[in-house]
């Protein structure tokens, strides 16, 4: 197991850092404190983890932006940045992402909703300001997204399981979009906006971790990338099922046909991708 801890570390390169990607995961280690703190206000302070004023928000936005700005910012380890624009981006998501969740938790902490809050200049303005932070983390992996398909330092399977996953993050984003226009988060009749979201924003850890697992195998490239394709696939297929059922108007439990058909494939799809990645496992001889 320390062997293969040790293996994981250097097919992932953590040990080498930018100065840049100290500040990112800085920001990042922040934002999962502000999750962690939250978390043990909720469980002194009790209460529902449902609806617009409760603890959930805080500690959900905490954990997953740390966890994008940490996953972020460890891509930029291959994707060739100089020195510049690697402190360009790692402040515009670090900064951006810390005044997120800030003002998502200044305004729980103030005892009023945080999104599409209107009800005074001060909340208008806030919600005004959360969505152009918003856009700035937006940007920001748009601009990652387009580098990623340039020349990089990852091998073929991690490289295109950072593309594949940065792209699904941004389906995630037009997802967000959605509840904007849509001034909540139901579309339809009972359509839940919140779960093709967070089923897509995680697809940007999901698929590099497949590939790192990949990386310590035996396999041939050509074979690696195969199963990344593989998983890709089939995490495509659950967030497709996500979408149908959600802008179909039907509620989350209430599956339909189509949408159980759909995500039983993509579960068998990533299932068994992630499977040949965990039976592939071997610590690798010093050479």
């Amino acid at each position: 197991m320390k062997d293969l801890a040790r293996d994981l570390l250097r097919e992932g390169r953590f040990a080498r850092v930018e100065p840049y990607q100290r500040f990112g995961y800085a920001c990042a280690a922040l934002l999962l404190l502000s999750a962690a703190v939250h978390s043990v206000v909720f469980l002194i302070d009790g209460g529902s983890l449902q609806g617009p004023l409760s603890w959930r928000k805080p500690i959900l936005f905490g954990f997953s932006f740390g966890v994008a700005v940490a996953t972020l910012t460890w891509f930029m380890t291959f994707l060739r940045f100089g020195r510049v624009t690697g402190w360009v981006v790692a402040a515009a998501l670090g900064i951006a992402s810390l005044g997120e969740v800030f003002l998502i938790s200044m305004q729980k902490w103030r005892g009023v909703a945080s999104h599409f809050n209107e009800d005074t200049v001060f909340d208008e303005t806030v919600f005004s300001w959360m969505g152009i932070l918003v856009g700035v983390v937006l940007l920001v992996t748009v601009f990652v997204t387009i580098r990623s398909f340039m020349r990089t330092d990852a091998p073929r399977s991690l490289a295109w399981a950072i593309r594949l996953g940065l792209l699904l993050m941004l389906v995630s984003q037009g997802v967000g979009v959605s509840m904007i226009v849509e001034g909540g988060n139901q579309f339809g009749a009972a359509g839940s906006l919140k779960v093709p979201h967070a089923f897509t924003v995680h697809a940007v850890q999901v698929l590099p971790a497949l590939a790192l697992l990949l990386g310590l195998s035996r396999s041939s490239e050509d074979r690696r990338l195969r199963i990344v394709v593989l998983g890709a696939a089939g995490y495509a297929g659950l967030v497709a099922a996500t979408m149908i059922q959600t802008y179909g108007g039907r509620a989350p439990l209430d599956a339909g046909l189509a949408s159980s058909a759909v995500a039983l494939t993509g579960l068998l799809l990533l299932g068994t991708s992630g499977l040949i990645a965990l039976r592939g496992l071997s610590p690798r001889q010093p050479t």
